[in-house]
């Protein structure tokens, strides 16, 4: 009898060994899949700035206390940390560490909670990428994807002020939906870019790169004027956001839009997707516009 107690006593201690690593690969795969992005207006951005920024986002991934990397870096590193990085609301401090050989993190939730709220989040980036087709459609069509995913899913609240919880909670305010279909384009391979308004009343909206050409992108105006049935914030040039100028987030003015090839938007009612075409009804047009994904 007890040689049979002992037997069972090494089974479950050698399979809760086995469950432990699994479990351990499972976080360290799940970690390695992880995709960690930067605002394509960042992209050249000195190559020691951006490791040190990648793993200061690993670290808040895992809820680490403690990043080493080159705290002279730590003006770029903080620009992309708060401009590309939607988990940054979970972080209440980041402090250079006193012999300024990396930084100390402090979270706002313990570290067990941190880390699930953490894989929350990246699995409804994955739920939302696989809605919008990622990895089955080509990359502008992707990115059409996201942005009608957005404007027929979210609601606008001006409580709600972060990429983060806009994506948690299916709803926020202009900027931050606009923040959230950057991530999203980013996280599929596309190219995108955050802007700030600096005249006009157009405030933060987006650049993304669609067709080979890059356009303004406004989700919110769909959501707030039409429950997302049309397109009159798609794939927009200077002309139709009243000729306002923007900034980058670094504050280096972004360039005019001149392309004009998708001015009807501006008038669309309704879509239908036939296929690798959508099909826009515009008032005051005849004719549908087509807008066609090879």
């Amino acid at each position: 009898m007890k040689k049979t107690v002992s037997v069972l006593m090494l089974l479950c201690f050698i399979f809760g060994i086995f469950t432990a690593c699994s479990n351990d690969s499972a976080a360290d795969q799940q970690q390695e899949e992880i995709n960690i992005t930067v605002d394509s207006h960042y992209e050249n951005m000195d190559e020691s700035s951006v490791r040190a920024y990648e793993k200061l986002c690993q670290a808040v991934i895992a809820g680490e206390s403690e990043v080493k990397f080159n705290t002279s870096l730590i003006d770029d590193v903080n620009q992309l940390f708060y401009t590309c990085f939607p988990l940054y609301p979970l972080v209440e401090s980041i402090d250079i560490l006193e012999d300024a050989s990396g930084v100390s993190v402090t979270y706002l939730h313990p570290q067990e909670e941190h880390v699930s709220l953490v894989n929350q989040f990246f699995d409804k980036i994955d739920e939302i990428k696989d809605a919008c087709e990622y990895d089955k459609v080509s990359t502008d069509r992707y990115v059409f994807n996201v942005y009608t995913y957005l404007t027929q899913n979210m609601k606008i609240d001006n409580s709600v002020v972060t990429a983060y919880d806009t994506i948690m909670q299916g709803k926020g305010y202009s900027a931050s939906v606009c923040s959230a279909f950057e991530y999203l384009v980013l996280q599929g391979g596309g190219k995108a870019s955050h802007i700030m308004s600096t005249s006009g009343d157009q405030g933060i909206i987006s650049m993304a790169e669609f067709q080979g050409t890059w356009y303004y992108f406004n989700p919110a105006l769909d959501i707030e004027q039409n429950e997302g049935k049309a397109l009159t914030g798609f794939a927009m040039n200077s002309g139709r956001v009243h000729d306002s100028q923007f900034n980058y987030t670094d504050e280096t003015p972004v360039d005019k839009v001149e392309d004009a090839s998708f001015d009807k938007l501006e008038n669309s009612v309704s879509y239908t997707a036939d296929g690798d075409s959508v099909n826009v009804v515009c008032s005051g047009e005849e004719d549908a516009f087509v807008l066609n994904f090879n």
